[in-house]
C-alpha cells in the first residue's frame, strides 16, 4: 500500500495580477489537480504588501493605487473563479517579506510554493534568500518565467552574447516566434470541464477543515476580505501622500488618483477590453497616431503590463492573429491597402513588446544597470552631467519655457501619464539641452508615471542621453520646437496644458526666436504669464556635442 501525501500550494502575487495566462498560477492549479487524484490537496494565494520598498524603489501613487486596486478585484476573481482565497501579507521591505511567507508556510502546511520571475536585483536577492530558507523546511520553491514573451538569455548572437542593438534582437525574437509561437497558460485547459468546480470543492474542503488558525495565532498580520484590502488601500494611500507630500487631505482628493483611475479601470477584465478595442479598432492607424499626443491614439496597455494585470504573450498573439487575419478585407482593393499600411502598423505596436522584452534582457545580463550603472560607463563617466536643481525643477515642474516640454511635464504630473513620443523628447531636452545627470530624470518619471517600469524607463532615459544600449547618437538631438511642430502642428495638446498659451498662434510656438519675440517686453504676448525659454536650443546642442566628442 503506497503512503499517501498532502500537497499544499501557494501561489504567490507579485506583479502578475492576473488569473489568465499566468504561468505560475496555471502550473500549481495543474499540481494541485493531478495531486487531487491520489491524495488531499489545496491551493491558496498570498501578496505580500511592502510599502517601505515599494517607496525605496519609487513607486509613484498612481501606480500603487493601481495595483491596490487591482488586489480587489483579483480577490473576487479568485474566490468566484476557483475558490481560492487571497491573502494579503504585511511586510515592510522584501527582507521583511522573508519572514513573512516563511510564517505563513509553516502555519499552513505548504508544501509547495510557486510564483513568478522578477528580474531586478532587490528581487533576486529576496528569492534567493526566501529559496534557502524554504528549502530547510524541505517546502518546494518554483519560479516561472512570465514577464517577457521570450525569456531572458533565449535570443543570443551567435558568440552566445545578449544582443547590444535592438534591430538584430528584434528579427531573431521575430524568427523565433515564426518557429515557436508563444503558448497561453489557460486554466480552463487543464481539465475537460470542471477544473472550476473541483478546485473550489479541493478549496472549500480545506477551508472546513482549517480553523483560520493563522489568523489568531500568526505574528503574520493578513487580510482576505474585500472591506480590509481597502482598508489597507487607504492606508497605503495616505503613507505615499506623506512621502511625496502631495496633500495635506485626504489623499483621496489628490486629482492625479482621480485623473488615473478614470483612465485605467481595474481589473484583469479591464485590461482585456482595453487589448481588444485596440486590436480591432485603432492599431491600424498606430503608424500616425503613436507620434501624436492630442491624438492618445497608443494602446493604454502600458500600465497594466507593468502590473501585470495582462499578459504581454497575450497582447503579442492577439495583435498578430490581426495582423494575420484578412476578415475585416471586404475586397481585394481594402486588402492591399491593409497590406501597405495597416500590416506596418500592426507590426510597429508589436516592435513595442519587443523593445520591452528586449530591455528586461538587458537588466539581467547588467544587472550593475538596476543601481544607478550605466550600460556605456566609461562614456557616463567622462560627462560633466549638471546637477543646478533650479534647472532641475523647471524642467519637472513644466516651466521651462519650451512650450512642447512644459506641457508634456504637466501633462505627467496631473495625470500620471506621459506619451511615449514625449517621454523621449523630454528625456533629451533634460540631458542634452540642460545636461542634466539622466538619473534624476528617470527616477523623476519612476515616482510620477502610472506605468513606471524599471527596465523600460531605465532604458528610454539612457537611449536619450547616449549612455545605453543601442542609445541615440549623441550628435542626434532632438529639437523641441521642430517636434513640437511635426507632432502637434496645430498645438492642441500643448494648449490644452499650457491654457496661458491658448492665444499664441502655433506657428509662433514653434518656433524659438518667434517665441523669444512674441514674450519679450515689446512683443506681441508680453502679458502672457509664461517664461522665455530657459536656454538656447542651438548652443545647448553645441555643448552637449562638444561634451560627447573632448571625452571620446
Amino acid at each position: 500500500m503506497s503512503h499517501s501525501y498532502k500537497v499544499s500550494a501557494l501561489m504567490w502575487f507579485r506583479r502578475d495580477l492576473r488569473l489568465h495566462d499566468n504561468t505560475a498560477l496555471t502550473l500549481l492549479l495543474e499540481q494541485v489537480v493531478q495531486a487531487s487524484q491520489h491524495t488531499e490537496s489545496c491551493l491558496q494565494a498570498v501578496f505580500v504588501m511592502t510599502p517601505k520598498q515599494w517607496l525605496a524603489h519609487d513607486m509613484s501613487i498612481s501606480q500603487v493605487d493601481l495595483m491596490m486596486r487591482t488586489l480587489t478585484h483579483l480577490t473576487r476573481d479568485l474566490h468566484h473563479t476557483l475558490g481560492i482565497k487571497l491573502s494579503v501579507l504585511q511586510a515592510e521591505s522584501y527582507s521583511d517579506s522573508i519572514d513573512v511567507i516563511e510564517a505563513f508556510c509553516i502555519d499552513n502546511h505548504i508544501t509547495h510554493v510557486g510564483c513568478n520571475y522578477e528580474y531586478e536585483v532587490n528581487e533576486q536577492q529576496r528569492d534567493t534568500a526566501l529559496a534557502k530558507r524554504l528549502s530547510k523546511l524541505n517546502i518546494k520553491f518554483n519560479q516561472y518565467h512570465d514577464q517577457c514573451i521570450l525569456p531572458p538569455n533565449t535570443i543570443k548572437t551567435g558568440d552566445d552574447t545578449l544582443y547590444k542593438v535592438f534591430t538584430p534582437f528584434y528579427k531573431k525574437w521575430q524568427q523565433t516566434l515564426q518557429i515557436s509561437p508563444p503558448v497561453l497558460y489557460d486554466i480552463n485547459s487543464l481539465a475537460e470541464g470542471d477544473i472550476k468546480q473541483k478546485l473550489t470543492d479541493l478549496n472549500i474542503n480545506q477551508a472546513s477543515k482549517d480553523t483560520s488558525s493563522t489568523q489568531h495565532t500568526s505574528s503574520t498580520q493578513h487580510t482576505s476580505s474585500t472591506q480590509s484590502i481597502k482598508d489597507s488601500h487607504q492606508s497605503v494611500l495616505q503613507r505615499f501622500t506623506s512621502h511625496y507630500q502631495l496633500s495635506e487631505n485626504n489623499a483621496e482628493a489628490i486629482p492625479i488618483l482621480e485623473s488615473a483611475r478614470a483612465a485605467y479601470p481595474a481589473g484583469e477584465q479591464a485590461a482585456i477590453d482595453r487589448l481588444n478595442n485596440f486590436v480591432q479598432q485603432d492599431i491600424e492607424e498606430y503608424g500616425i497616431t503613436r507620434d501624436q499626443p492630442a491624438l492618445m491614439g497608443t494602446s493604454q496597455l502600458s500600465a497594466y503590463l507593468t502590473l501585470g494585470v495582462i499578459s504581454p504573450r497575450l497582447c503579442y498573439l492577439t495583435a498578430n492573429a490581426r495582423l494575420e487575419s484578412k476578415s475585416f478585407a471586404d475586397n481585394e482593393s481594402e486588402l492591399e491597402i491593409f497590406e501597405n499600411n495597416s500590416k506596418s502598423d500592426v507590426e510597429r505596436w508589436i516592435s513595442e513588446l519587443a523593445w520591452r522584452d528586449f530591455y528586461r534582457h538587458v537588466i539581467v545580463d547588467r544587472p550593475d544597470i538596476v543601481k544607478g550603472a550605466a550600460y556605456k560607463k566609461d562614456t557616463d563617466n567622462k560627462l560633466n552631467w549638471s546637477y543646478d536643481n533650479d534647472d532641475f525643477e523647471a524642467w519637472c515642474q513644466g516651466m521651462t519655457g519650451v512650450p512642447l516640454i512644459d506641457a508634456a511635464m504637466r501633462c505627467l504630473n496631473q495625470t500620471g501619464f506621459m506619451h511615449n513620443r514625449l517621454r523621449m523628447v523630454t528625456a533629451m531636452f533634460l540631458t542634452k539641452d540642460l545636461f542634466i545627470d539622466w538619473r534624476l530624470g528617470e527616477r523623476y518619471f519612476m515616482q510620477n508615471l502610472i506605468d513606471g517600469d524599471f527596465a523600460s524607463n531605465n532604458g528610454g532615459w539612457q537611449w536619450s542621453a547616449s549612455t545605453g544600449t543601442d542609445a541615440a547618437p549623441y550628435f542626434r538631438i532632438m529639437n523641441p520646437f521642430s517636434q513640437a511642430k511635426t507632432h502637434d502642428k496645430d498645438a492642441i495638446f500643448i494648449k490644452s496644458w499650457l491654457p496661458e498659451l491658448k492665444d499664441i498662434p502655433a506657428n509662433i510656438l514653434h518656433d524659438e526666436n518667434k517665441l523669444r519675440k512674441a514674450l519679450s517686453k515689446q512683443g506681441a504676448f508680453a502679458h502672457v504669464n509664461y517664461p522665455l525659454p530657459m536656454v538656447e536650443h542651438k548652443q545647448a546642442r553645441r555643448y552637449a556635442i562638444e561634451q560627447f566628442k573632448a571625452r571620446g
